[in-house]
């Protein structure tokens, strides 16, 4: 019987650690190893991306890079982000986008205010984490800033507006992977 368990507890740590180093594909419900990602799957530059139903952004932390993925169409597209400060890091967490909220600080919410609130538990869980935009963001991005925010996920405004069309497509709902180095992607 203990066998049996230890077993069981075994397979169910390979499982998850299997979970924590693959992409989710939310269309289909499987996983897909992040090398098919960039090595099959089509590029577009952001400016050309069309976001559509069963979009998904995932933020590599480390990296400061950001994509935004379509499993079924097989596309994505990559972009500079910011994230949590190292006093208040952005959590490797999988999150959904449930609601978006006009704050009236321009310059931490740039020019549109446009603040998307990222939800933990499929959407069930309220936090302070979100997505939006910074006045200086291109200013920071230039000075090779990786780390800014108090945990939130900073974008340029055009990426931003990209966003906002996934977010719209997918029902006011957006799937977000924060990982801290997802070095097949780059």
């Amino acid at each position: 019987m203990n066998r049996v368990l230890i077993s069981i507890s075994f397979l169910f740590l390979s499982l998850v650690s299997f979970f924590n180093f693959y992409a989710y594909d939310v269309s289909a419900d499987t996983l897909l190893d992040a090398n098919e990602f960039t090595n099959v799957w089509a590029y577009q530059y952001y400016t050309d991306y069309q976001p559509s139903e069963g979009d998904y952004f995932l933020v590599d932390i480390e990296d400061a890079v950001g994509y935004l993925a379509n499993d079924e169409r097989r596309v994505y597209t990559s972009f500079p982000i910011m994230t949590g400060a190292l006093r208040t890091p952005t959590p490797e967490k999988d999150w959904v986008v449930k609601e978006k909220n006009i704050q009236r600080n321009r310059v931490v919410f740039a020019e549109s205010g446009e603040f998307f609130r990222m939800f933990l538990d499929g959407g069930e869980t309220f936090t302070h984490y979100g997505i939006h935009g910074y006045g200086f963001f291109e200013e920071e991005i230039a000075r090779g800033t990786k780390y800014l925010s108090l945990g939130c996920v900073l974008v340029a405004d055009d990426v931003l507006d990209m966003i906002e069309e996934s977010y719209m497509e997918n029902g006011e709902s957006l799937r977000v992977s924060t990982r801290e180095g997802v070095k097949d992607f780059s």
